[in-house]
């Protein structure tokens, strides 16, 4: 009997909280993106400077605090967010969260 192929789907991280300053320490970062290996997808880019567009044509500064994004991919949420559980973002402070939104 033939194995039945795992059908992976892609996982939006966004990073949320305060603004990290100039010059902090991404320490832990390039180990956790090696360890995913073929699960990172794209590891994204920190993220500053936001604004938001309304209906009316109007702009404001950005309600959301973003801070970057990592695209992985999972077979998923549950094995997704295993991958998250040491997630070096993660240990800056409850305040501190990462969004994980399903692509499909």
């Amino acid at each position: 009997m033939q194995e039945r192929e795992r059908t992976m789907k892609k996982f939006l991280l966004l990073y949320k909280g305060p603004a990290t300053p100039p010059g902090a320490s991404h320490e832990g970062w390039p180990e956790w993106f090696n360890k995913l290996g073929d699960k990172l997808v794209d590891r994204g880019l920190p993220m500053a400077h936001g604004c938001s567009l309304r209906g009316d044509g109007s702009t404001g500064d950005s309600a959301m605090s973003l801070n970057g994004y990592s695209i992985i991919q999972a077979e998923d949420r549950g094995e997704a967010l295993s991958l998250l559980h040491d997630h070096p973002y993660l240990s800056l402070g409850n305040e501190y969260t990462v969004e994980i939104f399903d692509l499909g």
